[in-house]
């Protein structure tokens, strides 16, 4: 008797591959991940926003004290109403250091809503020989609080100012 070799089964058939456990091993390296990035943002959005990550002292250069700004606005389009009045700066000049003023005071106070028509200035130091000065904004947060930022004018040349502001202590 001649036996057809095609018809033959050498042994019980071959066991599929299961990608099961491949793909549950997928998916939990995945969620863990997730809740890696979930966990670091948590951290470093409330570390970025109380500016943990960068000094908010800026120098920026103004215009020379005694300029007018036409129209009745200041640089970026605000109305003139919202930005103190005082001190020896002009419009534009004092545009700088409220900017300057209220990027010190958030970080240290988040909660603090500057209101320009209450915030005070008071010159501390008059023009050095440099034309150097000094002055105080006492920055209304609302509620009865307020925040004290000394603002240092440096002359930086061609008439403009490097304005710098901290808050004091």
């Amino acid at each position: 008797m001649q036996m057809d070799s095609s018809n033959m089964q050498a042994g019980p058939p071959a066991p599929k591959k299961n990608n099961t456990t491949l793909i549950i091993v997928v998916v939990v390296v995945v969620v863990l991940l997730c809740c890696c990035l979930i966990v670091v943002a948590a951290f470093a959005i409330p570390a970025i926003t109380r500016g943990w990550f960068s000094p908010m002292n800026f120098q920026m250069p103004t215009a020379m004290p005694g300029g007018s700004v036409p129209g009745g606005s200041v640089p970026g389009g605000l109305p003139s109403g919202s930005v103190p009045t005082g001190g020896r700066g002009d419009d534009v000049t004092r545009a700088e250091a409220w900017t300057s003023a209220i990027a010190a005071v958030v970080p240290t106070n988040p909660t603090c809503v500057p209101d320009a028509t209450k915030t005070t200035i008071d010159v501390t130091q008059q023009p050095d020989s440099s034309g150097a000065w000094q002055e105080r904004w006492t920055v209304d947060c609302g509620g009865g609080t307020t925040v004290p930022v000394d603002i240092a004018f440096t002359p930086a040349g061609a008439g403009l100012f490097t304005v710098k502001a901290t808050v004091a202590k």
